[in-house]
């Protein structure tokens, strides 16, 4: 038996079909296998299925472990500059409570 070759683009309409209808009801409407597109749905799921039959340029495009390693440093960044924030807010907190008592006397 002749196995079918499917375009990306082919396979992305199939896997936004499934998310609509269901993955059965997109296999019978397309007539294809179901267990081919449950497949498509996991891939796309890992975000391994390519969504068109260009090959992104490598220069441009991260990995998805460097990009992964990039959110992490960047949420590390901002969860240092919100507790520096949260100092700060402290620190204004407690001067402008000085203040005014110093006021009131």
């Amino acid at each position: 038996m002749k196995q079918r070759s499917y375009t990306a683009e082919y396979r992305a309409d199939a896997v936004k079909l499934a998310s609509e209808i269901g993955g059965s009801a997109a296999a019978r409407q397309l007539k294809i296998p179901s267990d081919t597109v449950y497949y498509w749905i996991a891939r796309a799921k890992r975000g391994d299925l390519p969504l068109s039959e260009e090959l992104p340029d490598p220069k441009v495009s991260l990995s998805m472990a460097e990009e992964n390693k990039e959110l992490k440093k960047e949420l590390k960044m901002i969860k240092s500059e919100l507790a520096q924030t949260k100092r700060e807010n402290q620190i204004l907190e407690e001067a402008t409570a000085f203040f005014v008592k110093r006021r009131k006397k």
